[in-house]
């Protein structure tokens, strides 16, 4: 087998819309950085932002913002609110939004999964801001339930991969974790 070196991450990442409150106004912008940090006991996520970005100026304003994940039927409004700047495009109706705890920072209805975050701490990297929140609350779009727990199927997350600029889907299930390498384990 032969490697070819690439400078591209080749795999495929969730995509976050990043909601947050600027100037009293609500505002969208998609993130193809983003990630959990620690999920127990309390869970922590990333996104990693390029400096001008306008959704930086609430994020640091409020302390607060939403991290929403579309599904694949929401990819064209996903593509555009990446596309235009808050500093000079009107966002706020592109989504219905509801309010979680943090009444002033919006949250996308239409998307399966919402999760309301507390800035905890800014990492400042050359021409990058990441933002590093505290999840205070998650919603999940009942329909996307099974037994209980979430099904990513139905959720169907939109993903992205930076070596193609090409948004996926997910595929099956294959395996549990935990579970599939103890076959391997010495008795």
């Amino acid at each position: 087998m032969s490697k070819v070196r690439t400078k591209v991450v080749p795999f495929p990442v969730p995509i976050a819309i990043v909601s947050s409150i600027i100037k009293g106004k609500v505002n969208f912008a998609t993130y193809g950085c983003f990630g959990l940090l620690a999920p127990r006991p309390i869970t922590y996520v990333y996104i990693g932002s390029i400096e001008p970005h306008y959704t930086n100026i609430g994020i640091k304003e409020n302390g607060y913002f939403g991290v929403n994940i579309p599904s694949t039927d929401q990819m064209k409004e996903t593509d555009y609110v990446g596309l235009v700047s808050g500093h000079n495009t009107d966002k706020s109706k592109v989504f219905r939004t509801f309010s979680g705890e943090a009444d002033d920072i919006p949250l996308i209805e239409d998307c399966p999964v919402n999760m309301l975050c507390k800035l905890t701490k800014t990492v400042d990297l050359p021409g990058r801001d990441i933002f590093i929140g505290e999840v205070l609350e998650t919603y999940v779009n009942e329909e996307c339930l099974t037994n209980g727990e979430l099904d990513f199927k139905k959720i169907n997350p939109l993903l992205f991969t930076s070596a193609t600029a090409k948004y996926w889907e997910l595929g099956n299930i294959i395996g549990s974790a935990y579970k599939e390498g103890k076959i391997m384990l010495k008795p």
